[in-house]
């Protein structure tokens, strides 16, 4: 039985990401020096590091969240909504919006 899935996601340095993370999206980081845990709530996702940035490629992923336009309202003021300040509906009729991380992975947020 699966009992949980974590993302994981590249970044080139992840000292600057756990500050991003962090400082402004007010998450719980845990550095392992070569190896990022960050965890908000339920949602816990990791970071390895990736050393050649000729060949680096941002990952995604998708959150669903009950109260979308609320996160929305607060990752505006941390100035990290990306594009600035867009918020959108989605195919099945939801709001979302996106952060894009220090590294360029992007991190949906979708109404559930």
């Amino acid at each position: 039985m699966i009992k949980k899935i974590v993302p994981l996601l590249p970044a080139l340095d992840l000292a600057e990401t756990e500050v991003f993370y962090r400082n402004k999206l007010r998450f719980t980081t845990t550095n392992y020096g070569h190896y990022l845990l960050v965890k908000t709530g339920s949602i816990e996702f990791h970071f390895y590091l990736w050393d050649d940035p000729v060949n680096f490629v941002p990952g995604s992923f998708l959150i669903f969240e009950d109260n979308v336009e609320d996160l929305y309202t607060r990752f505006s003021m941390y100035d990290v909504v990306y594009p600035r300040g867009v918020i959108k509906q989605n195919i099945w009729g939801k709001n979302e919006f996106q952060v894009k991380d220090n590294n360029g992975n992007i991190i949906r947020f979708s109404g559930a």
